[in-house]
C-alpha cells in the first residue's frame, strides 16, 4: 500500500477505534466537512488515497485486490488492528452521506454518488467495475463488523447494519445516518424516555423508534435533517436499517451523555412530572442513578439544588422548583458535574397511575384498557378533547390544572377496541399521546385479580376471578397478512387482532385452574378461581423463613417439620393502629385534631426482635408514625419546606373548633398555610389566623 493510503488507515483508526473509543457503540461517519478536516492533516484527500490503490491495468483481477490482499495477511497475523479496508469502508460512507436528489440522480442512487467520487461517467465501462466490485466491498465491512465482535468492545462496539432490501449498500448507509452531534441528541433521548443502561429489558428497535418520533414530534431536538427524514420515512413493520441502528445503539449504551470531551462521565434523567392529590399540586420526579447518591445540579446562570438519593429510588432535592408552564412548554435543563435531568417540552403530557408512588406520573406510552390523566396546553384542549371523545366508553372529566395555560383529563381509558384503533388511525398532531408500546412479546393486562403469585420463580402471571380473566396484549405481527399465531393451552390459532388492542380472554369460556397464553416464542401462565377459598393459589403457605434461634433473611421453602416462621394469626377484636409513612428526612412532624390539639409525631423504635432477625437493608428509610382516634391532619417539615397531609377525607373532617390560646395548634397550621387549597384545610387556616391575631374577629 502507498503512504498515503496508510496515512488514512492510521488517522481513521485512532479516530474512529481508539482507546476512547473501548465498550462503547462506534459509527464510521465521514462526511465531506470531515474529510476535508482529515486531509489537510495528511496532506493527500481520501479519494486520492483509496483511487492509487485501484487495479485497473489487469481486467481479470478484482479492483481491490491490493487491499484485499492486505486483509488477507492482516487476518493470518492476529488482527490486532483495524482492517486495511478502513479508507475504502469510509470513502463508501462519504457517498452514502451525499444521497441527495440532485445533479440528475435519485435521493436513493448509492451507486451513482459512489461511481461520482472516482470521477467517472456514470455510463462507462469503469463505472460499471466500481459498481460491480462493491461486492468485495460489503465483504470488507462484514469483516470490520466480525472484528470488533470478536475484540469485545475492546476497540468499540460496531453498529455496522443492513437489510434484505439494500444488502450491499446498507452497510454504508447505516453508518451515514448518525451524525456525531445526532448521538449526542441520541444519549438525551435515551435517558428522557428512561432507557436504563444496556437496555436489560429488550425495549425493541420498532419501539424505541416509535418512542422517538414522539421525542422529536413538533419540537427541534437538534438531530440532521438526514436522520429526521428517515424517522419519517421508515414503515411502521420490518427490520429497517434505522431499527436496527437505533437498537444497537440502545444496547450499547452505558448511561452516559455522548460527550468525548468530557470523557462521557457524566449521567442522564429525564425528569418526570408528578400531578399530586388528586391534581392539585405539580412535582418535578428524578429517578436516581445507580453509583450516584448525591449530587449538585443547577439551572442555567440560575439556582441550585443539591440532590440527595431517598426512598423509592428517586431524588430529593427538587421539592423548591414549582414546575411552571414555561417548563412545561419550553423545557428544563439542569446540570452538574457528574449529572444532567431534562425535561423535554410538550404540549400534551399522558400520565398513569405509579405503582409505588400513589400518583398519577408522566409516561411514554398508553396502555389500553387502564386509566390514564392527560395535562394540555390550551393550545392542544380542543383536539385532545375531540381525541378522548372519540375513544368512546365513559366520559373524561374536565378540570383545570395547577398551572396556568393548561387543562386536566382525568379517566381517560380506551375500552372499546374498535374506537380505539380508529382513533389511532385517523391522526392528529397529538394522537401519539395515545399509542401502545410496540411489543416483540406476548403480555397480560387488566383482568380481575384476587391474589398475586407469591411463590418466587413460579412463572405464574397472577391468579384472577373466573370471568374476569386478564387481557392478552399481542405482540406485531411480521407476517404478510397480519395474523398472529395464538397458542391457549396447547391449542393455536392465528387470529387477526391489532397488536395496539387488548384481547379480552375473558369472552373464552375458561375452567378454573391454571392456563398458559401467548405465541410460540413468548407465553404467560395464570390461573382463575370462582373465589377466594382454602388451598389458593396452590402452594401458597409453603414459603418462609427458616428460624433455627434466628430468622434467616432469605425466603425459602419451609416444608416438613422444620421450624420456620410463615406468618400468624390475629384474633378478629385486635384493632391495629392506623399508622402513616413519610420519608425519614422529615425533621418534625406533627399531627393536630379539630379542637386545638397537637401531638407530636415520633419515629417508632424497631422492635430487638425484629432487628436482630432482619437485614439492615429491610429497614427502608421511612418513618412510620401511629394516629390517634380524632387526629385529621399531619403537618410536617423537611429541610426545604414545610407540608401537609389530610388524614381523612375532605367531606370527613369536623370543622376547626379551637380555644383562644391554642397558639401552638395556630403555629402549626400556619406553617404550612400555603400547602394546600382543599377547603376543608383553608377553614383552618382562618381559625389559626384568628388565634394569632392576623385576621379580625
Amino acid at each position: 500500500m502507498r503512504s498515503e493510503y496508510k496515512q488514512w488507515h492510521e488517522v481513521l483508526s485512532a479516530e474512529f477505534f481508539g482507546a476512547g473509543n473501548a465498550l462503547r457503540s462506534t459509527v464510521l461517519y465521514v462526511d465531506d466537512e470531515f474529510e476535508r478536516e482529515l486531509a489537510e492533516r495528511i496532506g493527500t484527500g481520501l479519494v486520492q488515497a483509496v483511487a492509487g490503490e485501484l487495479n485497473w491495468s489487469d481486467p481479470d483481477r478484482p479492483l481491490f485486490r491490493s487491499i484485499q490482499r492486505e486483509c488477507e495477511i492482516w487476518e493470518q497475523h492476529g488482527s490486532a488492528v483495524p482492517p486495511p479496508s478502513l479508507p475504502v469502508l469510509a470513502l463508501s460512507v462519504l457517498a452514502a452521506t451525499r444521497m441527495a436528489s440532485s445533479d440528475g440522480m435519485l435521493k436513493t442512487n448509492f451507486y451513482g454518488r459512489w461511481i461520482q467520487l472516482f470521477g467517472e461517467q456514470a455510463s462507462g465501462s469503469r463505472a460499471n467495475k466500481l459498481e460491480h466490485a462493491f461486492q468485495d466491498v460489503a465483504v470488507m465491512w462484514e469483516e470490520l463488523d466480525t472484528w470488533l465482535e470478536q475484540t469485545g468492545g475492546l476497540y468499540g462496539t460496531s453498529t455496522v447494519s443492513t437489510d434484505e432490501c439494500y444488502w450491499k449498500i446498507g452497510f454504508p448507509i447505516s453508518q451515514a445516518l448518525v451524525r456525531g452531534s445526532d448521538r449526542q441528541v441520541l444519549t438525551r433521548f435515551f435517558a428522557a424516555t428512561r432507557l436504563r443502561p444496556h437496555n436489560p429489558d429488550e425495549v425493541s428497535g420498532r419501539e424505541l423508534l416509535r418512542r422517538l418520533r414522539v421525542w422529536t414530534a413538533g419540537r427541534d431536538r437538534r438531530l440532521s435533517a438526514r436522520l429526521m427524514e428517515e424517522l419519517a420515512s421508515a414503515p411502521d413493520t420490518g427490520e429497517t436499517l434505522i431499527v436496527s441502528l437505533v437498537k444497537r445503539l440502545a444496547d450499547d449504551w452505558d448511561g452516559t451523555l455522548h460527550e468525548p470531551e468530557r470523557e462521557h462521565r457524566r449521567r442522564a434523567i429525564g425528569l418526570r412530572l408528578v400531578v399530586a392529590e388528586r391534581g392539585r399540586r405539580l412535582e418535578w420526579l428524578a429517578e436516581a442513578c445507580d453509583g450516584i447518591d448525591e449530587s449538585r445540579v443547577a439551572m442555567p446562570g440560575g439556582r441550585t439544588f443539591i440532590l440527595h438519593k431517598a426512598y423509592g429510588g428517586v431524588y430529593e432535592g427538587l421539592e423548591s422548583l414549582h414546575p411552571s408552564w414555561q417548563q412545561l412548554g419550553h423545557g428544563l435543563h439542569l446540570e452538574g458535574d457528574d449529572l444532567v435531568l431534562e425535561w423535554a417540552p410538550q404540549d400534551v403530557v399522558l400520565l398513569r397511575l405509579h405503582p409505588h408512588l400513589g400518583e398519577w406520573v408522566s409516561t411514554e406510552y398508553f396502555e389500553p384498557g387502564e386509566q390514564h390523566w392527560i395535562l394540555a396546553a390550551d393550545s392542544a384542549v380542543r383536539a385532545v378533547r375531540s381525541m378522548v371523545d372519540a375513544l368512546g366508553g365513559r366520559t373524561a372529566r374536565e378540570a383545570s390544572a395547577p398551572v396556568p395555560g393548561w387543562k386536566l383529563f382525568k379517566g381517560v381509558r380506551a375500552v372499546n377496541g374498535l374506537a380505539f384503533a380508529r382513533t389511532l388511525d385517523r391522526g392528529g398532531e397529538h394522537a401519539h399521546v395515545l399509542e401502545p408500546q410496540i411489543r416483540h412479546s406476548a403480555a397480560l393486562s387488566g383482568g380481575l385479580r384476587i391474589a398475586h403469585e407469591y411463590r418466587a420463580g413460579a412463572g405464574v402471571a397472577g391468579h384472577f376471578l373466573r370471568g374476569g380473566a386478564p387481557d392478552l396484549l399481542l405482540p406485531t405481527s411480521d407476517s404478510p397478512d397480519g395474523r398472529v399465531e395464538v397458542v391457549l393451552d396447547g391449542r393455536a390459532e392465528k387470529l387477526r387482532a391489532d397488536p395496539r388492542v387488548p384481547f379480552p380472554l375473558c369472552m373464552i369460556p375458561l375452567e378454573e385452574g391454571e392456563h398458559r397464553v401467548g405465541t410460540a416464542h413468548s407465553s404467560q401462565v395464570f390461573t382463575l378461581y370462582d373465589g377466594l377459598h382454602e388451598g389458593m393459589p396452590p402452594g401458597t403457605g409453603t414459603l418462609g423463613y427458616p428460624c433455627d434461634g434466628t430468622a434467616r433473611p432469605e425466603l425459602s421453602e419451609a416444608v416438613g417439620p422444620e421450624t420456620a416462621i410463615r406468618g400468624a394469626e390475629a384474633p378478629r377484636g385486635i384493632q391495629l393502629p392506623r399508622t402513616e409513612l413519610l420519608r425519614s428526612s422529615v425533621l418534625e412532624a406533627v399531627l393536630l385534631d379539630p379542637h386545638g390539639g397537637v401531638r407530636q409525631a415520633k419515629q417508632q423504635s424497631v422492635p430487638a426482635w425484629m432487628a436482630s432477625r432482619l437485614p439492615a437493608q429491610a429497614l427502608g428509610p421511612c418513618l412510620e408514625i401511629e394516629v390517634p382516634g380524632g387526629y385529621v391532619w399531619l403537618v410536617y417539615r423537611t429541610a426545604t419546606r414545610w407540608s401537609v397531609r389530610a388524614l381523612a377525607a375532605s367531606e370527613e373532617i369536623p370543622a376547626p373548633a379551637p380555644a383562644p390560646d391554642d397558639y401552638a395548634w395556630a403555629y402549626a397550621v400556619l406553617s404550612a398555610a400555603q400547602r394546600l387549597q382543599d377547603p376543608a384545610w383553608l377553614d383552618y387556616v382562618a381559625a389559626a389566623e384568628l388565634i394569632s391575631g392576623r385576621r379580625g374577629a
